[in-house]
């Protein structure tokens, strides 16, 4: 008997290599920031608001997907 093999169309477009190394980018810029305000933090270097640690990992994000957006907009054919 064959085994059947379920995938998702869906997932198939979004695991791509492209998208591994977009998301290994987001979560590295993620864990250092919240390093980086758990380190000021604890040694009072630097009073860190916990609501806004996220925006580094969007800015970063944005940055990639403008990019892309402009690399793909001025490919030459």
């Amino acid at each position: 008997m064959k085994p059947r093999n379920k995938t998702i169309p869906f997932f198939e477009k979004i695991n791509t290599t492209q998208n591994k190394i977009i998301m290994k980018t987001m979560f590295l810029c993620l864990f250092l920031s919240i390093s980086f305000a758990y380190i000021s933090e604890k040694t009072g270097w630097l009073e860190i608001d916990w609501k806004i640690i996220f925006i580094p990992a969007l800015l970063v994000l944005q940055i990639i997907i403008i990019g892309t957006a402009l690399k793909n907009r001025y490919k030459k054919h």
